[in-house]
């Protein structure tokens, strides 16, 4: 089962982000872009692989976040918004968007 935890913080210009706990490994950021982009129809509007993160920004009807992974904390949605609850819980319905792909496809069961 996959579990989404929101963080509020205000580090590197992330305020909010849902990260998904039992995801935390490099290869899930493919099965986390792959469901967003196939399943959910966001597009991608930039994708870049470091060293030890990988940063996606997406897009639909207007909205952009970024799906992120870094390896202290692995893979998770972002968003740069300050104080925005109306898309915070936007970005909460798309990670449980997320989930529900998941179970579909029964992922680590």
């Amino acid at each position: 089962m996959v579990n989404i935890r929101r963080y509020d913080t205000n580090i590197a210009n992330v305020y909010t982000y849902f990260e998904f706990e039992e995801l935390f490994q490099w290869e899930d950021f493919d099965i986390l872009l792959t469901i967003l982009t196939n399943q959910l129809n966001f597009g991608i509007k930039e994708n870049y692989d470091g060293i030890w993160s990988r940063h996606c920004k997406l897009e639909k009807e207007g909205y952009f976040f970024e799906l992120m992974y870094h390896e202290d904390f692995g893979n998770c949605l972002c968003s740069q918004f300050k104080k925005d609850e109306i898309f915070y819980k936007y970005l909460e319905k798309i990670a449980n968007s997320v989930v529900a792909e998941l179970r579909k496809i029964k992922w680590r069961n």
